[in-house]
């Protein structure tokens, strides 16, 4: 985050005499940016941490490289035309950094060994972890449902098991959708598939962000360029997947 908050100074002595809106823009990316600096150095330092630790931190980096990919290309004129989008992004990012509740488990480990895991945390990264192994209550039987249906070929045809299958999950607000995503991601395991990824996404979804974090996952042993455009990671995807079920 150094060099970019570097760039963002640099960018504030740069229009100092200039609108105080765009100043004030510019300050604002900026503040946001060292917060999410300061807590990915804190993270950073978290033992052993759960997936809901590594994820938001691979998501904030995402961003850090995307502004200063926007700040090399277009120098002073970028700020006019991005940063109120950038200072979206910020907000989107702290707002999840406090929803999976990442600092209880920051604060745990600093009070405790790195190996004396507590059931406290457990149930805190439950609830974003998509591997954790605590089987949520009342979920057997719609997990059971759509496990049949992806899962269950009609008759003897093993062929329709490679097929595309896409089931949606329904209901208002708060009744456990994600919950039943994440047992159902959790119950089928890596052993059912040789490639999984599981990804979110926001009201405003940044696919560029998920289609690198489903290239992450379904290739993790090969090192992922900053540079991969939307139309290179949707090839990358393609052509990994390529007869594999």
């Amino acid at each position: 985050m150094g060099s970019i908050l570097g760039k963002l100074d640099d960018q504030l002595l740069l229009r100092a005499d200039e609108d105080e809106a765009a100043v004030q823009a510019i300050r604002q990316l900026r503040d946001g940016v060292a917060t999410i600096g300061t807590k990915l150095a804190e993270l950073s330092e978290v033992h052993d941490p759960p997936l809901t630790v590594t994820h938001w931190m691979r998501d904030a980096r995402e961003l850090s490289y995307d502004i200063e990919d926007c700040v090399d290309l277009f120098a002073v004129a970028w700020v006019d035309e991005v940063s109120g989008l950038f200072r979206t992004r910020v907000e989107e990012v702290m707002e999840r950094y406090h929803r999976f509740r990442l600092e209880h488990i920051l604060i745990r480990s600093r009070r405790r060994p790195p190996q004396a895991a507590t059931k406290t945390e457990i149930e805190i990264a439950s609830d974003e972890d998509p591997d954790t192994t605590v089987a949520p209550v009342g979920m057997e039987g719609p997990r059971a449902e759509i496990v049949t249906l992806l899962m269950k070929p009609k008759g003897d045809d093993e062929k329709e098991l490679r097929q595309l299958k896409v089931v949606s999950i329904l209901g208002v607000e708060g009744v456990g959708k994600s919950t039943l995503a994440q047992e159902l991601w959790r119950f089928l395991g890596e052993d059912q598939f040789e490639c999984r990824a599981f990804v979110k996404a926001s009201k405003k979804p940044n696919m560029r962000m998920i289609l690198r974090s489903i290239l992450v996952q379904v290739r993790p042993n090969q090192q992922l360029s900053e540079a991969c455009r939307v139309p290179d990671l949707i090839h990358d995807i393609t052509k990994h997947l390529q007869d594999k079920s």
